[in-house]
């Protein structure tokens, strides 16, 4: 299954870094350490493996949100800074209190108390302290601000928007509107395709479809490249295959149309519509139950 966690820096197989030195995102998009410790946490909440848990997942979790407490500038109540971050929006560079960056940093903190209260231990009381302290900046009409310095320039992807989805740090219909609205019409048209997979998700779980079968197609139709139609990072490139814009569109289908959400309680379907012109959708092989779920006009 798909993870629910975005991922854009590379490693090698070595373990070492292979994001080429011309750009920062190799050692300053930190939230990847966190996005690892969500994707273990989502694992676990998938197949309820508390033997995998106590023994690979939990030492993951518990070592990056350990990260976070030594990573966040300590300024006081609700000033729990993290400076000098890629965004997940790559355009913004050595940019303070990004918003998914400091959104995921919280996640993977609340991870971790969970996991290990799962497993009967006492989780480290700095972890609530600090996730309580890390800011989520926004704008004075109530738009969530991509970073402090942000003043509307356009973004190479998603970044706000990831916090109603893989997050769930915005979870009201319309906070996910507002931000929806404003960060896509900043979208660049010749950014990574995986963005108009996060749309077609938020679109999908405000109940509009017609509109998330858009983004759900502007995010691969542009980007088929001949002669096999397989998928290139951004419309015109010719740089395939696009294993991460691939990711985006099974999301769209699993997440987005399919109805599928990872909960603490497991994998769950919640009511989806699908758009005209669809009959059903099916998705079959889920999970360790290889259950099968389907949605019907």
């Amino acid at each position: 299954m798909a993870s629910e966690v975005p991922c854009f820096p590379g490693r090698a197989l070595s373990g070492d870094e292979d994001t080429p030195i011309s750009a920062m995102s190799g050692p300053l998009e930190h939230h990847i350490t966190a996005d690892v410790g969500i994707a273990a946490w989502n694992y676990y909440r998938v197949s309820a493996d508390r033997q995998w848990l106590a023994e690979v997942g939990y030492p993951l979790i518990r070592e990056t949100a350990d990260f976070w407490t030594s990573r966040v500038e300590r300024r006081g109540p609700g000033h729990y800074d993290i400076d000098h971050v890629v965004a997940a929006d790559e355009y913004a560079s050595n940019i303070d209190n990004n918003a998914f960056t400091n959104a995921a940093a919280r996640a993977n903190l609340l991870a971790a108390i969970s996991a290990a209260n799962v497993l009967k231990i006492a989780p480290n009381p700095d972890w609530q302290l600090v996730h309580d302290n890390i800011p989520i900046l926004r704008f004075p009409n109530g738009i969530t601000r991509e970073h402090a310095s942000y003043e509307g320039a356009r973004i190479k992807q998603a970044d706000v928007n990831l916090l109603a989805y893989p997050l769930s740090e915005i979870v009201e219909p319309e906070a996910i509107r507002r931000d929806l609205d404003y960060y896509e019409a900043r979208i660049d048209a010749d950014g990574p395709a995986m963005t108009r997979s996060i749309l077609s998700i938020l679109y999908a779980r405000l109940e509009q479809p017609e509109e998330a079968l858009a983004e759900f197609e502007r995010g691969y139709r542009p980007n088929l490249y001949p002669p096999f139609g397989v998928i290139t990072e951004s419309p015109g490139s010719a740089n395939p295959y696009f294993a991460t814009g691939a990711g985006g569109l099974l999301q769209s289908l699993l997440y987005g149309f399919g109805g599928l959400q990872i909960t603490d309680d497991g994998l769950v379907q919640r009511a989806s519509k699908l758009p005209r012109g669809w009959k059903s959708l099916t998705i079959t092989g889920v999970g360790p139950e290889q259950r099968t779920y389907t949605v019907t006009r």
